[in-house]
């Protein structure tokens, strides 16, 4: 996965399976509403109207389902379409469960994402959840290719307008920050310790144009902090906090993200692994 270039576009272009492997997912009543001239350019000629319709008649989503339409070229997935306390509308995170399970092989593939507008960029995350960038996997050397997966959503329901241009740019870099944060919490402490936690949040401060403010070791307890100081004080790689500030003009309303990046913990009885 490390090596797989993701891609969202306006329209993925028609190319048979065997030579682009396609996944089409989404939920069952959304999928119903997609109407085969939205979706043949990507399966013929081994895939029918007819085997589209089976397939899709075939689907018993408990809580997802997926169908083969073209030997391991293509195939067909359906999200759940219950809600509980314990997932949303988009079902999300079952998205990348079947990224990752029924998106067939290949260095060039396809996926279809078939939903309503408002569960665009929720979707568009969890597919790039699917593919994350850390690897330590003895073979990933070996693999140095670069391969392409190219997204296109089909947007069902009332506002079903195709997506502009500005859409998706907001979603390719929706998709790098999560494969980034994802990179970033993969990695284990021994190589992502705070001294190179504090160069990745330089690195993403100089792509935005933005120098960070950096508190760290005995200033944080000069400062204030002592709960991050008292933590991480007897760590080998002194504990810090990092703040990157955006202000652009004509603001009315200051917005503070803070988020926990734990390389080193010695709450509880005992030192932490993870």
């Amino acid at each position: 996965m490390a090596s797989v270039v993701l891609e969202f576009k306006p329209s993925a272009g028609d190319f048979e399976p065997q030579s682009r492997p396609v996944l089409i997912i989404g939920q069952l009543a959304n999928l119903q509403q997609v109407s085969w001239n939205q979706i043949k350019g990507k399966l013929q000629p081994g895939v029918s109207k007819e085997i589209w319709q089976a397939a899709l008649g075939a689907l018993n989503p408990n809580p997802t389902d997926s169908c083969p339409l073209y030997l391991n070229h293509a195939a067909v997935a359906a999200l759940p379409s219950r809600v509980s306390r314990h997932n949303s509308p988009s079902s999300a995170h079952f998205v990348s469960r079947l990224v990752r399970s029924c998106l067939p092989g290949g260095n060039n593939r396809c996926i279809v994402m078939v939903c309503e507008r408002s569960d665009v960029f929720a979707s568009s995350c969890a597919i790039a959840r699917a593919f994350p960038i850390f690897s330590r996997r003895s073979s990933s050397s070996r693999r140095a290719e670069k391969k392409n997966v190219s997204v296109e959503f089909v947007i069902v329901g009332q506002d079903n307008s195709p997506l502009e241009v500005t859409e998706l740019e907001c979603l390719s870099n929706a998709a790098d920050g999560v494969r980034l944060a994802a990179r970033i919490v993969d990695t284990p402490c021994n190589e992502m310790n705070t001294d190179h936690f504090l160069d990745e949040i330089r690195a993403v401060g100089a792509e935005l144009g933005i120098t960070p403010v950096i508190i760290r070791g005995e200033e944080l307890k000069q400062k204030g902090f002592g709960g991050i100081y008292g933590v991480g004080k007897a760590a080998e790689h002194p504990p810090a906090l990092a703040v990157l500030s955006h202000k652009p003009d004509g603001a009315t309303q200051t917005i503070a993200w803070v988020g926990k990046g734990i390389v080193y913990d010695t709450g509880g009885l005992s030192i932490k692994g993870k």
